[in-house]
């Protein structure tokens, strides 16, 4: 009884942060590299997917340091995998998925310090994103409800044995396995 009301709960949650207005437009992210605090905006790094151009140096610093191609990072973040968002909504609802949420969101999370929703606002997103069977990292950033930054504490990639030590420290490199990952663990679920 106890978990089908933590569960309900945990949905309810997800459901009104899904409802909220989206104020990531105006920001991919935000990532501090030494002692500056770059911001990417969405048109810009939208506008890089679509046709490989960069045209901010945060995102250019960010691509030369991530270890990839630009074009590996264009192709990995535009993968489409098919899933289902009941067997999504279900596995991150539960105590694994919410585990897997928290460590990703370790060091990644809303600028206002608030660890505790980052959690709640990444369930969100993918949630929201997997909504017609459909998952991929463009779908996750379109639907954070909220800015995340990336602070210097790490980054937990969810597929450590893909990656080397550069790319492992990426935030681009994390995007680009964070969808596959959430596949492979709903598949298992």
């Amino acid at each position: 009884m106890f978990n089908r009301l933590a569960i309900g709960l945990a949905a309810a949650a997800s459901l009104v942060l899904m409802a909220a207005p989206v104020s990531f437009a105006q920001r991919l992210v935000r990532w501090n590299t030494g002692g500056a605090a770059w911001i990417s905006n969405s048109p810009v790094f939208k506008h890089f997917l679509k046709t490989g151009e960069i045209a901010d140096r945060s995102l250019l610093t960010s691509v030369r340091n991530s270890g990839w191609t630009a074009d590996e990072i264009r192709s990995g973040m535009k993968k489409i995998y098919s899933i289902d968002v009941a067997r999504v909504s279900r596995y991150l609802n539960s105590r694994e998925g919410i585990d897997f949420l928290s460590k990703q969101t370790y060091s990644y999370y809303p600028p206002n310090g608030a660890r505790d929703s980052a959690v709640f606002a990444l369930r969100s997103a993918v949630i929201k994103a997997s909504i017609g069977g459909k998952l991929s990292s463009v779908g996750i950033i379109n639907n954070l409800p909220v800015d995340f930054r990336l602070t210097g504490d790490g980054l937990v990639i969810c597929a450590p044995e893909k990656v080397d030590k550069k790319q492992a420290a990426s935030l681009l490199t994390w995007y680009i396995f964070l969808p596959a990952c959430i596949v492979r663990d709903v598949a298992a679920y």
